[in-house]
């Protein structure tokens, strides 16, 4: 196996030292061009999945061995993780999202694609306590791999636009110094 990969990678660096870079442009371009249909019309359904609470075919959106790379919370790695914390946030209630592609890069198999997202939460009665309603705005990075002739995520990652809070100071309670002691008596 080692031998035909080796050999596979060497092939496909001579493919590309055989294009010119204004080739390798023109050829990267229509790709992108090409792959950015596909992948508006995922960004559609996952909006549409989000929405009705569909997990599994959120998770199908990924590579068997992708990554969910949210903020604040650890890695979701493998459709079966990503389809268990997709199902564990459709219970907390009814989710909007708008997905906004901005910049896509495919070169071969493998893409890069940027945008935005505007996400809504109105909490239901399984959402955590005191889970207050989500308004939020962000920005996204996806990376994509084609298997099998379907484009996957490998990895999502995104965060939210807005400043982190910063944490609340502790009240300031000192106990009284001897001084203020005997004032008070």
């Amino acid at each position: 196996m080692r031998a035909t990969l080796g050999f596979g990678l060497a092939v496909g660096m001579m493919g590309c030292l055989s294009e010119t870079p204004q080739q390798m442009r023109t050829r990267m371009d229509r790709e992108s061009a090409a792959l950015r249909q596909t992948l508006d019309g995922f960004a559609r359904s996952y909006e549409r999945w989000v929405a009705a609470g569909q997990a599994d075919s959120i998770a199908g959106l990924y590579m068997e061995q992708g990554r969910q790379l949210p903020p604040n919370e650890p890695a979701a790695v493998g459709r079966a993780a990503i389809r268990d914390r997709e199902a564990r946030l459709a219970r907390w209630g009814a989710w909007t999202l708008r997905v906004i592609p901005e910049a896509l890069v495919a070169n071969g198999p493998l893409a890069v694609e940027r945008g935005s997202f505007a996400i809504t939460l109105k909490p239901g009665p399984n959402a955590p306590p005191g889970m207050p309603a989500v308004a939020d705005t962000g920005k996204y990075l996806a990376h994509w791999h084609e298997v099998n002739g379907q484009w996957r995520f490998a990895e999502l990652i995104w965060n939210s636009n807005r400043s982190p809070t910063p944490p609340r100071a502790a009240p300031k309670t000192s106990p009284k110094s001897p001084r203020s002691r005997q004032r008070s008596r």
